[in-house]
């Protein structure tokens, strides 16, 4: 099997050997809910929280040490609060292409094992009224993710405040943790169009008894901080970014059981032509990141302005969801004229063994789903079982401009052996057609398997 290396093999071999230590140091805690018996014990069992409490003494610091959904530390009167989090996913799979694909990207074929990601995060809360964040992600490059603080206590009007480097308010599908989302990776236009992480003011709130959320935030469009770039790109920001989110619940059952979410955002982006970041691209990966190739792509865009507009459906009933976003960006180019490109995607799962998507009322997003039993052989007990189907286009031609025109079909299968650990299984058939940017592709076919181990405490 040929195998597609997309960086240095030893930076691949330390990834990866750094992702299988961290497994094996942090599956215990992911797999049990209960720790083995003291021998002091009498053969009782104590949860994770009472082992930690027992076993590290931390009483020379005055500190209180527990589990609960992440490793967490007190201090003596509860004036600082921290919480340790982190996520790590292993991928593999292989790619085959036709003809006229390979020949376009001739690396897209083959076999590959990716850390798909090593992120740890740190929420420190301090005197109930402040909270900060920060995220890294340590496979292949060093990136900073989330890095704000923000008010625990709402501000008459304006709401819950962050400031700092965070997800712009846009998409449903962007918003929600990349550790919760259905498929391995997000759709076709979630990641041409969704601003994603900016540096900027946030202002959220949520009304009429959860049932509705606002947010509205302005953002330098810095992008990605890289670890050793970060400076570089907050000193240099190529435009701002001004961008809102409403979402509704008309119709919310038994806790969330049953639902209908409706949700609508839009995003103004103004550009300096002049910046060394560049301007405008839309582009996207596969639906898979086991290749750096993007199949469809408008290039850099000479403009000054872009408007995003997305429009959010998710339906819930029981163990059965349905879920849609459409997206339109018009963007005004001073070389190739007005431009307007689009996308969308329509997606469904079932859980076969009962469980159902879980929704934050809050935030308006879909969050963790806790299966009703965790995966147990000895006790018969098989975690949760879901599966799914999506349907994503994008369309990146208009004008002069000819990025292509993708139709992605995605099967997938999910176990959620606990909250913790879960096993994904996807299946992805890409179209690729009238592509006239270098390289150019007419009638464009590959096929993707894939699987990933994925890991959170």
């Amino acid at each position: 099997m040929p195998i597609n290396l997309k960086r240095p093999l030893r930076l691949r071999t330390i990834n990866i050997a750094v992702g299988v230590l961290v497994i094996s140091m942090l599956l215990p805690l992911a797999f049990l809910s209960e720790v083995q018996a003291d021998p002091s014990s009498s053969g009782s069992e104590r949860t994770l929280s009472e082992w930690l409490e027992k076993e590290i003494d931390w009483r020379p610091l005055g500190l209180h040490t527990y589990w609960e959904d992440g490793f967490r530390i007190d201090s003596p009167k509860k004036t600082v609060k921290i919480k340790i989090a982190g996520s790590m996913m292993i991928d593999g799979g292989i790619i085959d292409a036709n003809r006229e694909l390979r020949a376009a990207f001739p690396n897209l074929k083959g076999g590959e094992v990716d850390l798909r990601r090593l992120r740890l995060s740190g929420l420190a809360t301090l005197y109930d009224t402040v909270d900060l964040r920060m995220e890294i992600e340590f496979a292949d490059v060093q990136e900073i993710k989330d890095n704000w603080i923000g008010l625990t206590k709402k501000v008459p009007i304006l709401g819950y405040i962050k400031v700092g480097h965070m997800k712009e308010p846009f998409s449903l599908e962007e918003l929600t943790s990349g550790t919760n989302l259905t498929f391995m990776e997000r759709s076709l236009p979630t990641v041409a169009f969704a601003p994603g992480r900016n540096l900027g003011i946030l202002f959220q709130d949520a009304l009429l008894g959860d049932r509705m959320t606002w947010a509205v935030g302005g953002f330098w469009n810095t992008g990605s901080l890289k670890v050793g770039e970060a400076r570089d790109r907050i000193a240099d920001p190529n435009g701002y970014n001004l961008s809102a989110r409403v979402t509704g619940l008309p119709w919310y059952k038994d806790g969330g059981r049953r639902l209908l979410h409706l949700g609508l955002a839009y995003s103004h982006q103004s550009r300096h032509k002049d910046s060394t970041n560049g301007g405008i691209a839309y582009r996207t990966w596969p639906e898979s990141k086991l290749t750096n190739n993007r199949l469809i792509d408008t290039a850099e865009l000479v403009t000054n302005r872009a408007e995003l507009i997305n429009a959010e459906l998710a339906w819930v009933q029981g163990p059965l969801s349905f879920q849609s976003e459409y997206f339109q960006a018009f963007t005004g180019a001073s070389q190739e004229g007005n431009l307007k490109f689009w996308g969308f995607y329509v997606q469904a799962s079932y859980f076969l063994t009962g469980e159902h998507r879980t929704y934050d009322t809050a935030t308006g997003v879909f969050s963790q789903i806790k299966p009703k039993n965790i995966f147990h052989p000895l006790k018969g007990k098989c975690g949760a079982w879901e599966i799914a189907v999506r349907l994503s286009y994008l369309d990146l031609n208009d004008g002069n401009i000819e990025g292509g025109k993708e139709l992605n079909f995605t099967a997938g299968l999910n176990w959620y052996l606990n909250p913790n650990i879960r096993l994904m299984f996807n299946y992805i058939r890409a179209h690729v057609e009238d592509r006239n940017t270098s390289p150019s592709v007419s009638n464009g076919y590959a096929n993707t398997f894939q699987a990933r181990l994925q890991f959170t405490f």
